[in-house]
């Protein structure tokens, strides 16, 4: 069967950019493809480079099939008169729908059609989707270009659309697709003509293209190790960066004047990996040594490496110039500049911020078992974390936030745990896996750093909106619950903390909406789980996050738990539908405005009671509670799960062979409450009514 190949090609992507963007080209058309009824195979995976992006199918039949649509037309009594005569009405729909009177069908109270819709060409139908499937495409940001109205990330210039060897035509703005491609952007940028993806791949290679970015990570990694004098640090995300800023890479071995050997290695490795790609060199004892490894895309190699050269040493030379002035200031002098620096127009300076993150540190220290020695480490680590705004270092290298800081404090007698902690706040990729005194303190000043930011702005209703994030919260939100998963054992939830917060910005003279704040940041959590759980299943999410419980979403250890304790359940049908009966029954009243007694479960009157099922469940709840909720306090899944299966026979019993909504207002009042102490163990694994049943 033919052939369906799609290359968008544009202006330099952003390395960042480029895999999300030809993964949702290749979703987009996959989807449309299958809305229309089109069969497909991939062609290997989608592919691109920061200049194209590239999907293409096999086994594309010609045409559509035949679609078999059910339409409704009126009603049995509008259809037919008094002696069973077709009508006006069912005669105008049966020519609107092109069958006879004799095709359609009765069914409930109305009469049936079966339309029959023939398919329509592939390539006509190719000619809307393709288009709709490119300007559909999503991006962080977004540009205009020329007098057109089509936001892209970047002007597109070219677009090869072929079917079975056949250009399909469309135009996105001024471009019309075709079958012309290009080559590399300056040594080989004639356009040449594919009609297939194997053709259009030779004619690339050819042309000093590589697409497939699998190849060119390998080139670039083999490429590092074969021309440094040394072992390369092939950082993975410096990998990724350079593989989508390229189309042909080659390795360059580039150096410095060893000079600079003499400023510390983070802020060398900094300025070479974070500001330049390039990738620093050491020596057989994992000593940097004063060469680096570049990837170049094209050029001359000399003239590529002499100005690669020259560029390090420039901004070496500056950070040097940088780091003797910092020299003559202690870390508490960068401190008390942070009073000129605004955190944020209403939530003061950061020398403020800094007084609040030394006290929520503290605090969150106290709250995680920390003795006093570690309670000190998290308070320098909230206390000093952004002092090295106030650097020359860091207003030239804005990458070394927090590594700045950390060397300074070091450097000043502020202890290893809590220097460390610094280094490492602002992205937990670098915190050790690992228990130990400085991850711990790390941890803590991150959920610190967290909270504090997230109170401040949902506090001034500052909350982000679609696409538009200014305040990177949602990151905040992620970087908290990752935080709090990462936590060796429980970890105080969002809520508590939040509330903390607003304290302290209170007692700086801010005034937060709290209620509004805490609203803002459930939605925002809740809205972070499934990104962070994909592997969840939805009605597993939903249950998990409690929506008639008030600020669970904001417990991500207890969000975690649960839904690992749903999973545990998932195949368990005949437990789940005996959890979600108490749940239901409960919720119906609740729901009429029946109240639900608040009596302590040793004070149910087993004679007010009135049912021994009753007094047997009352007795297994009594038996297991402490338990479960030990358990559930500990974010134990497994045992939280084993213990509630104790309740199923139980609560089956009692339903079997007892009325719970009792005429008696009494025995109804007891029986209820009973159903609300088995309810407040099974919310401990989530809320069972909100699951999907099969066949339920």
């Amino acid at each position: 069967m033919p052939e369906l190949l799609l290359e968008v090609g544009c202006e330099e992507l952003p390395a960042s950019f480029v895999r999300k963007a030809y993964e949702e080209l290749a979703a987009r058309v996959e989807n449309g493809l299958r809305e229309v009824g089109l069969s497909f195979e991939r062609i290997g995976e989608p592919i691109g480079t920061p200049r194209r992006l590239i999907v293409a199918y096999r086994d594309v039949p010609q045409r559509q099939p035949d679609r078999a649509k059910e339409v409704r037309g009126p009603s049995i009594k509008a259809a037919y008169d008094a002696d069973g005569n077709p009508t006006k009405a069912l005669e105008g729909f049966c020519r609107g729908q092109g069958v006879g009177v004799a095709d359609v069908r009765r069914q409930g109270d109305y009469v049936w059609a079966t339309r029959v819709e023939p398919g329509r060409p592939t390539r006509e139908v190719l000619r809307e989707l393709l288009p709709s499937a490119i300007t559909g495409l999503t991006f962080e940001k977004a540009m205009r270009w020329g007098h057109g109205r089509l936001r892209f990330a970047r002007p597109i210039r070219w677009i090869v659309a072929s079917f079975d060897g056949e250009p399909v035509e469309f135009a996105i703005e001024s471009v019309r697709s075709g079958l012309s491609s290009r080559g590399h952007r300056f040594n080989h940028p004639e356009p040449f003509e594919a009609r297939t993806l194997a053709e259009l791949l030779e004619g690339l290679r050819r042309r000093e293209v590589e697409p497939d970015p699998r190849e060119r990570e390998r080139r670039i990694r083999e490429g590092a190790r074969l021309v440094a004098d040394g072992t390369p640090d092939l950082d993975p995300s410096l990998v990724e960066e350079n593989v989508f800023l390229t189309e042909w890479p080659s390795a360059l071995q580039g150096s410095f004047s060893a000079e600079f050997l003499e400023l510390p290695e983070e802020v060398l490795v900094s300025a070479m990996a974070k500001h330049e790609k390039f990738f620093p060199v050491r020596d057989e004892d994992g000593r940097l040594t004063n060469r680096f490894v570049s990837i170049r895309n094209g050029g001359e190699e000399e003239t590529v490496r002499l100005g690669n050269e020259w560029v390090l040493n420039a901004r070496f030379n500056d950070a040097r110039f940088f780091y003797e002035e910092d020299r003559k200031h202690t870390i508490e002098e960068f401190l008390e500049k942070t009073s000129g620096i605004v955190f944020q127009e209403k939530l003061g300076t950061v020398r403020q911020r800094a007084e609040r993150l030394e006290r929520l540190c503290a605090a969150i220290a106290e709250r995680t078992g920390a003795d006093a020695a570690e309670t000190e480490y998290a308070r320098l680590a909230g206390r000093y974390a952004k002092a090295d705004l106030a650097t020359g270092l860091v207003a030239e290298l804005a990458s070394l936030q927090g590594v700045v800081g950390s060397i300074y404090a070091e450097r000043d007698g502020v202890p290893h745990p809590a220097a460390c902690a610094i280094g490492k706040h602002y992205d937990l990729e670098k915190i050790p896996r690992k228990d130990c005194e400085g991850v711990r303190t790390a941890l803590r000043l991150v959920a610190a750093d967290q909270i504090d930011k997230l109170a401040g702005y949902l506090g001034l209703g500052l909350v982000p909106s679609g696409s538009s994030d200014p305040f990177a919260l949602r990151r905040a939100a992620t970087m908290f619950i990752e935080t709090a998963w990462r936590w060796p054992g429980p970890f105080p939830s969002a809520a508590e903390l939040l509330w903390i917060a607003d304290g302290l910005y209170r007692g700086q003279g801010v005034e937060l909406a709290h209620e509004r704040m805490v609203r803002a940041a459930s939605e925002l959590f809740a809205a972070r789980y499934p990104v962070l759980l994909p592997d969840a299943r939805h009605d597993h999410l939903e249950a998990a996050l409690l929506p008639t419980v008030p600020l669970a979403a904001l417990d991500p250890c207890g969000v975690l738990m649960r839904t690992q304790c749903l999973r545990r359940f998932a195949g368990y049908r005949a437990f789940i539908l005996t959890a979600t009966r108490p749940l239901n029954i409960l919720a119906a009243a609740e729901k009429k405005g029946i109240p639900i007694p608040d009596i302590p479960l040793e004070d149910l009157d087993a004679a007010v009671l009135d049912s021994e099922e009753g007094a047997v469940l009352a007795a297994v709840i009594g038996e297991i509670r402490e338990r479960v909720q030990a358990a559930a306090a500990e974010h134990d899944s497994d045992t939280v799960a084993v213990l509630l299966d104790d309740l199923e026979g139980p609560i089956n019993r009692f339903f079997d062979s007892t009325l719970v909504m009792a005429e008696d207002e009494q025995v109804r009042g007891n029986r209820l409450a009973l159903l609300a102490h088995c309810r407040s163990l099974l919310l401990l694994a989530g809320d069972f009514s909100r699951l999907v049943v099969e066949g339920a």
